[in-house]
């Protein structure tokens, strides 16, 4: 183990990294219309049967977004592409309980009214079909109802991956990323499911 703790030497990434999906957009609405959205990076596979596609997608407990998707049943997630790192700062760093987080953001809706971001590689509308508590955190599992690959003229774009992301976004984000990721960490440690 390095001096920093993590396996690999000094300035590696740590191997727990390496079993992060590419960044995505979740998002979910409410009732009257309301729409939020947040960076997750926990969206994975869960199917091997191609009529049956489903995902399983693991939120905060703390987020407007978990809140959204626990009411309505439905969420989008758009899978972010390497052009869109601009929506990691409203996404990943404002609430949406402290405002409309979306506004001025390019935001087109699935048919079930959830957000999803028309710049990403594509996005797939979902419905819950069970959830699990983590304590700290929700395993969505969801169907997948829809999906569409974005792009024009037959362009295939990347999608973005954190690795790749923090190394363009400047040191003030990820100042402030870390300063929210450490108040989110310490909320997960008193709630999370450990021995």
């Amino acid at each position: 183990m390095s001096a920093a703790g993590r396996p690999g030497g000094p300035g590696a990434p740590d191997l727990l990294s390496e079993f992060w999906a590419p960044l995505c957009a979740v998002g979910s609405h409410d009732a009257s219309g309301r729409l939020n959205a947040q960076i997750c990076v926990s969206v994975f596979g869960a199917s091997i049967v191609p009529e049956r596609p489903r995902l399983l997608v693991v939120l905060s407990r703390t987020t407007f977004t978990h809140d959204l998707i626990a009411r309505s049943g439905t969420l989008a997630v758009t899978l972010l592409a390497e052009e869109q790192l601009e929506l990691l700062e409203p996404l990943g760093l404002r609430s949406g309980r402290d405002g409309e987080k979306l506004a001025g953001l390019a935001v087109g809706t699935t048919q079930q009214g959830d957000p999803l971001f028309p710049g990403g590689v594509g996005y797939l509308a979902c419905e819950v079909l069970e959830s699990a508590g983590l304590g700290d955190s929700t395993a969505y599992l969801v169907a997948v109802r829809g999906r569409e690959r974005l792009g024009e003229g037959g362009e295939r774009r990347l999608p973005m991956r954190w690795a790749d992301a923090r190394t363009r976004v400047g040191a003030g984000f990820l100042e402030r990323w870390a300063e929210r990721s450490a108040g989110e960490q310490q909320a997960a440690r008193r709630a999370m499911i450990w021995r």
